[in-house]
């Protein structure tokens, strides 16, 4: 049940069994199965399947509220165990925000593993809450986060390794939709996607702090968890939501993505570990991220 309780996980946090699948390095008719095959031990339908996509139903937010942190704590409790056996100077445990793993993690692991062939990684695709949740208790040794990470320079050893540029994402018929870039001005009446402090801490302060560069106060509709459920409120809203330029790729149907042309406007990827704890391979893996 672990395997397609992933593949479940993965699919709502991504919104798209093709997105799902590259993140979980799987076969799509492999996520499928899994998701139907939960379905059907469950008793119900975990997705509305339609021509804009697929949304999750009440159970399937049930069923990841109720699952999800147990996924999590079961794979740091793995994690604990194969410390515990091999030795803590052998393996490096990183907590990381999934969909910028492609793009700034895995060419800093490749380079790692070579310079530390014998190390064995750990990976925990975690909210940027669930990684400094156990980064303080000590479950992970490396978290890779985003703009949030600006706030803990008191708490934790801090890198920003990127300054990224800032996307908009908007329904696509707002009259804005047609433009590939504008100021962050145009924005000013609009209604915005927040998110909840207890996925993404940090996240609506830094919306604040852009839009009054911009000369006004955001006005936030609702506060999501994932990006699927930030998807599905800029259409059900009609609103707009502020995205780290690391979300690639082709928008789901009713969505379109724009970039802000305000050179001040960036979102920073920041990687943090505990203070005068880092192992070597620890801090050479923050130096290699965003090399």
């Amino acid at each position: 049940m672990i395997r397609r309780l992933r593949s479940f996980l993965a699919v709502m946090e991504e919104g798209s069994v093709n997105r799902a699948a590259l993140r979980l390095g799987i076969a799509q008719p492999t996520v499928s199965r899994h998701i139907q095959s939960l379905e059907q031990e469950i008793g119900g339908r975990l997705f509305e399947r339609d021509t804009h996509g697929m949304g999750p139903t009440d159970l399937g937010f049930f069923v990841r509220d109720k699952f999800g942190s147990l996924i999590n704590k079961y794979d740091l409790a793995s994690a604990e165990i194969v410390a515990f056996a091999r030795g803590r100077q052998n393996q490096l445990r990183v907590g990381f925000i999934g969909s910028a793993a492609a793009r700034f993690l895995n060419p800093a692991a490749a380079v790692l593993k070579t310079e530390f062939p014998d190390l064995k990684l750990l990976w925990f695709d975690q909210t940027p809450f669930e990684q400094l949740e156990a980064l303080r208790a000590g479950l992970i040794d490396v978290a890779v986060i985003g703009q949030e990470g600006a706030l803990l320079a008191d708490e934790f050893y801090q890198r920003c390794r990127a300054k990224l540029q800032v996307r908009v994402a908007l329904p696509t018929d707002h009259v804005l939709s047609s433009w590939e870039t504008f100021p962050l001005a145009e924005l000013n009446a609009e209604v915005f996607i927040g998110v909840a402090e207890t996925a993404v801490p940090g996240r609506n302060r830094w919306i604040k702090q852009l839009c009054a560069k911009a000369g006004f106060r955001p006005r936030f509709a609702v506060h999501t968890s994932n990006i699927t459920e930030t998807f599905t409120s800029i259409i059900s809203e009609h609103a707009v939501a502020l995205l780290p330029d690391y979300q690639e790729g082709v928008p789901p149907p009713g969505v379109t993505f724009a970039r802000l042309s305000d050179s001040w406007a960036r979102w920073g990827l920041y990687v943090l570990r505990q203070r005068g704890r880092g192992s070597p391979a620890a801090r050479r893996l923050v130096e290699l991220i965003g090399r």
